[in-house]
């Protein structure tokens, strides 16, 4: 039986808030609720939903950035979440991460050649010659020149720095690479360079990515499979060809009717699907189903079982797509 490369069952993510005023406890925020999926070797994952569902955060957990407050995360049958640092210093190799803000994620006071060696340094990977060879077979392979390992981050553009984040992550030969959103910080002419970028790579240093995005044509783009998230929790999840031609979910439909089309006579025709309200606060979610404030569905589902019941993950067909709607599960 082949074990997932990645395997997370009901992951919850609770922060809690500093007392109000005159003491009185505040709930804590949920910034997710009981996440499962897995991902197999050599495949990409992407993770989607607007702002606040939680996308990042389960990127840091899966890095070790941060603990869970409930669940379980399995790497390669390792579980991650009881690691201690020894533990996590043996797993980080093999997992790494691709930040969001290039301009960020680099120390201003390195050079490029010492932010791609780095990792190196800290693994005690090689000798000082072979790190710098292996240094600048990793600017190379990224598409930056020799020229680049003395030059600082203020001396490159946006594009260039992110290819810089990208050859650090892959410097201890990783098989698991957490991309938080690492093209939506730059120029639209730039974002489909780093998206083939990361395909060449894949295909060449066997990676798996677990990619977050609030892009949808970025993962259409890069990823095999995508999970929608939604105020903390999964609400579909399918083959990428499947979910962009038959989305079942009504959260899912209204996020890819919002796509722009390429082709000026299909965008003409494209119909919006505009949702009622705000997303709510993940201070105070709604009961039952999040979504039912805002769905198309409840009233046809039956809106006092939106409003009490928590709809679970069903699988539809042949197993591939599975949707969390009271539309769709027992009893529909």
């Amino acid at each position: 039986m082949n074990v997932p490369l990645l395997a997370v069952e009901e992951v919850t993510k609770f922060y809690p808030q500093r007392r109000a005023v005159f003491g009185r406890r505040r709930p804590p925020v949920r910034a997710l609720d009981g996440v499962s999926f897995t991902l197999a070797r050599g495949e990409s994952l992407g993770l989607v939903g607007e702002s606040g569902a939680g996308k990042s955060t389960l990127g840091r957990l899966v890095v070790g950035l941060e603990r869970p407050t409930a669940g379980s995360i399995a790497f390669d049958g390792v579980e991650l979440t009881t690691l201690s640092r020894a533990g996590w210093r043996d797993v980080r190799p093999r997992v790494q991460m691709v930040f969001q803000d290039p301009y960020a994620a680099l120390d201003p006071c390195q050079t490029a050649g010492e932010i791609v060696s780095e990792p190196l340094v800290v693994h005690r990977v090689g000798k000082p010659r072979e790190r710098r060879l292996h240094t600048l077979a990793l600017l190379e392979a990224v598409g930056l020149g020799p020229a680049s390992m003395n030059r600082y981050p203020h001396e490159f553009s946006g594009g260039q720095r992110q290819r810089i984040g990208i050859a650090r992550a892959l410097a201890l030969e990783p098989e698991l690479v957490v991309c938080d959103e690492p093209v939506s910080a730059l120029d639209v002419s730039i974002r489909a360079q780093i998206l083939t970028l990361l395909k060449e790579l894949q295909q060449r240093f066997s990676l798996s990515y677990l990619f977050i995005a609030h892009d949808l044509s970025a993962v259409r783009a890069l990823c095999t499979r995508i999970a929608v998230l939604y105020l903390g929790r999964v609400v579909e999840l399918a083959p990428r060809a499947e979910l962009f031609e038959a989305p079942r979910h009504p959260y899912t439909r209204a996020l890819l009717s919002a796509v722009p089309q390429p082709d000026p006579e299909v965008e003409r025709l494209r119909q919006r699907i505009v949702l009622p309200g705000d997303a709510p606060s993940p201070l105070e979610p709604p009961s039952g189903c999040a979504f039912h404030p805002r769905c198309t569905l409840a009233a046809e589902v039956g809106p006092e079982r939106c409003r009490t019941e928590t709809p679970e993950l069903v699988t539809l067909g042949d197993g591939a797509h599975q949707v969390a709607c009271h539309a769709f599960g027992p009893g529909a």
